[in-house]
């Protein structure tokens, strides 16, 4: 992922904008509707990148909106580690938070952690073959919300440039393939797709992880 163009410094007036926005967001992530839950599904997946150093993990809780809905939402916190950024500004950099440098190739690594809230549809698949039985296929859209500052300080041009910041929402998009061992637990396979994070473009992981549910469960 290469970026050719930067953020300007926020004015106070925007700052204290997008900080309302965020208590709102937390707020209604908070208050999601949960009231007929019966069997809540908690979700860790881990996550590799499409580049060779990223990785990461997410950890998730789930549940459908009613009883026999095909509809569910979740809410979870996702981190990725070392997430590159080209840059081919001839400056010196004099300060670096949670970076790490490739001096070779002149590439910027930082990490992201994410509140991320979707809503998915799952379809179960059909047949009379034993294995496809047990399989479910889950599309997700939604957003995640930023929970860190990825920045650094040229001295040259005594400034400071954000690839993203707190606050920052963007869109989410993920398809998955869910492996039904029982009524409660699940392996799932699947393909996360961030079309547009703050200033680094797309990113994409590839997650593998365990689905299990708490509680009475009402369909399967």
């Amino acid at each position: 992922m290469t970026v050719t163009t930067t953020k300007k410094n926020k004015t106070n007036k925007n700052n204290s904008l997008k900080k309302n926005l965020r208590n709102i967001t937390l707020a209604g992530l908070l208050t999601l509707p949960c009231t007929n839950a019966l069997a809540i599904e908690t979700i860790f997946n881990l996550h590799k990148g499409s580049e060779s150093k990223t990785a990461g993990f997410s950890v998730a809780v789930a549940d459908n909106f009613s009883k026999g809905s095909n509809f569910y939402w979740s809410v979870g916190y996702s981190s990725l580690r070392d997430i590159s950024v080209d840059w081919y500004y001839n400056v010196q950099i004099e300060w670096l938070q949670d970076i790490v440098i490739d001096e070779d190739k002149g590439d910027l690594y930082f990490n992201n952690s994410t509140i991320d809230a979707t809503l998915s549809y799952r379809q179960k698949l059909r047949g009379y073959n034993n294995f496809l039985k047990k399989v479910t296929i889950e599309y997700q859209a939604g957003a995640s919300l930023g929970l860190t500052d990825n920045k650094f300080f040229w001295t040259d041009l005594n400034e400071e440039r954000y690839f993203s910041e707190k606050g920052d929402i963007n869109p989410l998009l993920a398809v998955s393939t869910h492996y039904n061992f029982d009524k409660k637990t699940a392996l799932v396979l699947g393909l996360k797709y961030q079309p547009s994070f703050s200033e680094f473009g797309d990113i994409s992981s590839i997650f593998l992880g365990i689905n299990h549910k708490f509680g009475k469960v009402i369909n399967y």
